[in-house]
């Protein structure tokens, strides 16, 4: 059996680095149980944060991210960047309460290079330009 973030056909061989507030970990140290504890962890630590980096976007997308929101107990931002050939990118946001599902998210983007379905995600571009 195939490790979930192996790519079955020619298009590339994704790897990933997650960065949090703490370490970065190289994609040979990547597992889904990093992923959910990482996640799991923002109730205790709310300056803490994930950054999902594929190696080769996924659907230009450049990472997936999330974070805790201050302030707003059981609140988690999830963001997704996209890079064009131009040097543009758009940023989306999503705020969430649902800890599964933002997990499900970043497994998702890390094991299957599946991108959430983000049309009506906040577009934070041009506060971020």
């Amino acid at each position: 059996m195939e490790p979930l973030n192996s790519s079955t056909d020619n298009s590339s061989d994704v790897t990933y680095t997650i960065s949090t507030q703490y370490e970065t970990y190289a994609n040979y140290a990547i597992e889904a149980s990093l992923i959910t504890d990482i996640v799991n962890g923002f109730a205790d630590d709310p300056d803490d944060f994930i950054v999902i980096e594929p190696s080769v976007p996924v659907e230009r997308s450049l990472y997936m991210q999330a974070a805790p929101v201050r302030h707003t107990p059981h609140s988690i931002v999830v963001e997704l960047r996209f890079g064009y050939p131009d040097g543009s990118f758009r940023h989306f946001s999503r705020l969430m309460t649902d800890r599964v599902s933002v997990i499900r998210m970043l497994l998702d983007y890390w094991g299957l290079q599946l991108l959430p379905a983000y049309s009506n995600w906040s577009d934070m571009t041009d506060k971020l330009s």
